[in-house]
């Protein structure tokens, strides 16, 4: 799709540069090119709407190819923003099902690998009584073997662990996980 999208370029810097004797010959180009992709790229065009070449009672009118081209050059833009935009949802596609499919790994994290985790966390994050409280929640989970409980302290620590950094998230949040789904 890169390969589209550089034709797009190079059409769209042909008509930033176009002057009125070359503006004929790039909009039939265009036009012909893009045609298959885009059906309606000559619709609002002078040069092949044949009611424009007329005003009121018939009178001949010229043709405004360079508006034309102008016309074109918005169509383009916007055909390689839309090819763009779904190259990239493409490219998450293809990240979320691999992604998806990666997820199936069991992991087993256990209480004392979560406070080990926790206690390395340097005391600029997370200060020695931030820890105790996070150590606090997490065995609160622990011990609970009531699910409707358990998720209710699971909340609770979440949206504790929601307020603090990253490096606390990535400590408790695997733990956490684990706990309720085998919570029973």
């Amino acid at each position: 799709m890169s390969s589209k999208i550089d034709l797009i370029d190079e059409y769209l810097e042909k008509c930033e540069h176009c002057t009125i004797d070359e503006s004929e010959n790039l909009i039939k180009e265009i036009t012909t090119v893009f045609q298959p992709e885009i059906p309606t790229i000559r619709r609002n065009l002078d040069t092949f709407n044949k009611a424009h070449m007329y005003e009121i009672e018939y009178t001949p009118r010229k043709i405004d190819c360079i508006q034309d081209v102008k016309v074109i050059q918005k169509i383009l833009e916007n055909y390689k923003a839309n090819l763009e935009y779904k190259l990239l949802t493409n490219k998450q596609q293809v990240y979320n099902f691999t992604q998806t499919q990666n997820s199936n790994i069991s992991i087993n994290v256990s209480f004392e690998q979560t406070i080990s985790a926790i206690e390395a966390i340097p005391t600029d994050t997370l200060s020695q009584d931030e820890k105790e409280q996070l150590e606090g929640k997490l065995s609160k989970i622990n011990t609970e073997k009531d699910k409707s409980k358990l998720w209710e302290k699971a909340q609770s620590a979440l949206k504790w662990i929601a307020d603090k950094s990253i490096e606390v998230g990535i400590a408790a949040l695997p733990y956490i996980a684990e706990a309720l789904k085998n919570a029973k």
